[in-house]
């Protein structure tokens, strides 16, 4: 399949410049993907899908244009790449936009294990039993609880991306997916004499699920069901906490949330844009001097690795955040002419964005807290990059005398960007893989927590 992708590539390319392209590039992806959905022992949605795009960008004279087909054929492309390049003349010219240097591209080395070997082994009615066998393990878990889904999916895609610059390269990659969400009746409170009830009588819910690249490394069932049940119970009886200002300490989960912003005001579109607080703070102290964050492709077996990046741009590990300095930006081709840089292989974004490890476990950073929040989840959109403003709605954990004590929701958690990287001082020692961005859970000494 990936030959024959490279094959149409290359003919692809060829014909446009044979109508007079000057430079061309284009992606070739392929997928077929699995997903069965099942609630209360019934299958309640199965698909099993195939997909397919391309994507061709032609300039010329500083002028360029993309066209986008599900059709690879060339007799369906030739009139398209034709057409497009009849309407070049028309399109505003763009000085900032160019292939990437040659020096620049190529496959990184090593093996990355995308592919597992035993894709096509598990057949269909095996992949339904895998949900519903989740649910019938948790008919046993708690009476309190309900399932409200189980599912699995898998996928297998086939990339290639080509240019005039003479690349041409692909990959192939499978992952697995598998997980239940469940859901409680919360029926009493747990409320303390400085807090108020806030979700008697409404519906809890909650889950667990794993994903991988491998299905060998699916956590197994049993394992997913007691983390579903866990987190779904302890949000039982979640009360108002009081305003006040307390250290944070943020889930795996909570920590990827808030690094992803962190990565989004550190791509050079947003930079360029004037739409990132990091603007032009290369070089100087971003962060506590603990801080160290790097984006690595080259992690086998990981959700984000990659040999190259969406322009052919070889893959390379980047230091983002050295001792809380800020030492790079992530930038594509175009993003880097714009800010008069170099591309370091970030066209389509991070890869495996790493938190360095600290030396505390979870239990740890909570003993650490006297009187503060163990944070579980966050909702809205007000974290912002260009202001580095941030306040999001959340629940979590209340955390008296270093233990967790009662739920908590309907607050919000505030500060800046700038302050919440300062106090960013103790860094767990576990990570959760289930994500590209692989960070462990952390505390942040001091946010405003606005409840009652």
């Amino acid at each position: 399949m990936l030959e024959k992708h490279k094959t149409i590539a290359k003919d692809i390319i060829d014909l446009a410049q044979k109508y007079g392209a000057e430079q061309v590039s284009v992606s070739l992806a392929k997928s077929t993907s699995f997903q069965v959905d099942v609630r209360e022992q019934k299958i309640e949605s199965l698909q099993e899908s195939g997909s397919s795009g391309i994507h061709l960008t032609v300039s010329k004279n500083k002028r360029r244009s993309t066209v986008s087909s599900n059709d690879f054929r060339t007799e369906t492309l030739a009139p398209l790449i034709r057409s497009t390049l009849q309407a070049l003349p028309y399109m505003g010219e763009d000085e900032f936009y160019s292939l990437p240097d040659p020096k620049l591209q190529g496959r990184a080395p090593g093996e990355l294990e995308f592919l597992d070997p035993d894709y096509d082994k598990l057949s269909s009615a095996e992949k339904v039993n895998i949900p519903l066998e989740l649910e019938e393990l948790s008919l046993d878990a708690d009476q309190r609880l309900k399932t409200e889904q189980s599912f699995y999916s898998d996928s297998i895609s086939y990339m290639v991306h080509a240019d005039s610059n003479g690349f041409l390269e692909g990959e192939t990659k499978t992952i697995y997916s598998m997980g239940i969400s469940m859901i409680a009746e919360d029926i009493e409170s747990t409320a303390n004499g400085t807090s108020e009830s806030t979700n008697v009588g409404r519906k809890q819910t909650d889950g667990w699920y794993s994903a991988a690249r491998f299905h060998r490394n699916l956590t197994p069932s049993k394992e997913i069901i007691e983390k579903a049940c866990q987190r779904t119970l302890r949000k039982l009886g979640a009360v108002k906490p009081v305003s006040q200002e307390v250290p944070v300490v943020f889930s795996s989960e909570m920590a990827q949330s808030f690094l992803g912003k962190i990565a989004s005001a550190l791509m050079g579109e947003n930079l360029f844009r004037k739409q990132s607080f990091l603007l032009n703070k290369l070089n100087e102290s971003i962060a506590d001097a603990k801080i160290n964050l790097i984006d690595n492709p080259l992690l086998p077996g990981k959700l984000g690795s990659r040999h190259f990046d969406s322009e052919g741009v070889e893959a390379k590990p980047l230091v983002l955040i050295e001792n809380g300095v800020l030492k790079n930006y992530m930038l594509s081709t175009y993003s880097a002419n714009k800010l008069g840089m170099v591309s370091n292989g970030h066209s389509g974004g991070i890869s495996n964005l790493i938190l360095k490890l600290g030396d505390y476990t979870e239990e740890e950073l909570i003993a650490s807290v006297k009187n503060g929040l163990y944070l579980t989840s966050m909702s809205g959109q007000g974290a912002n990059i260009v202001t580095g403003d941030f306040s999001r709605g959340a629940q979590g954990i209340w955390i008296r005398d270093g233990k967790l004590a009662e739920p908590v929701s309907e607050f919000t958690i505030a500060g800046t960007f700038a302050e919440m990287l300062k106090d960013l001082k103790m860094i767990g020692s576990e990570i959760d893989e289930r994500s590209s961005i692989l960070t462990p859970a952390f505390k942040i000494d001091k946010m405003s927590v606005s409840g009652t």
